[in-house]
């Protein structure tokens, strides 16, 4: 073996309890090129250390599909990083003009639904939505149990709906539009 070695963090969905974690312990460590491996169910992903001689991150993705769990790759932000990219051991050197490179906060966050608005305009947007959520909330605070045993209003549901099925009614037009921009 040579004297490189890389380490992958491994998506390792489907561990639902803590002790198979050896079913990926024992398979991921009997394969050729893996030097050492530390699976968290709790995070589901296997810490894998590697030859990169011997191995690849898609090779190591196929023996986890093989123990009967899901994986994608690497435990990453798929919006950053492609998760079947192999590690780089020089990590970023690659990146010699992180100056010019670098993406301003509005640009990174991915907008959340804002396209194209400013960073000024964005906060506004999502004042106003929280303003019209609290207004829209403040009906279901009156016909919730808050209502009923602290401010001590008994009001009776319109239409004569139950009053969970008139709590729903109210709270789907807070969800839908504050929540509008979440695509």
């Amino acid at each position: 073996m040579s004297d490189r070695t890389s380490t992958a963090v491994l998506d390792v969905s489907g561990l639902r309890w803590a002790s198979e974690q050896n079913v990926v312990n024992a398979k991921l460590g009997r394969q050729p090129g893996v030097l050492d491996v530390s699976v968290n169910p709790t995070a589901q992903t296997a810490t894998v250390v590697f030859d990169p001689t011997h191995t690849s991150v898609a090779t190591l993705r196929q023996w986890v599909i093989d123990c009967g769990y899901h994986c994608t790759g690497q435990s990453v932000p798929h919006h950053i990083c492609d998760p079947m990219e192999e590690p780089d051991r020089a990590g970023h050197d690659h990146h010699d003009d992180h100056a010019e490179t670098l993406r301003s906060p509005h640009e990174a966050m991915g907008h959340g639904g804002h396209a194209g608005m400013s960073m000024a305009a964005m906060v506004a947007d999502m004042r106003n939505r929280f303003l019209v959520a609290l207004v829209f909330s403040l009906p279901i605070v009156l016909w919730s149990p808050i209502g009923t045993e602290v401010f001590g209003l008994h009001l009776p549901t319109p239409f004569g709906v139950r009053q969970d099925v008139w709590a729903l009614v109210l709270s789907l037009p807070v969800i839908f539009y504050s929540c509008s921009a979440c695509r």
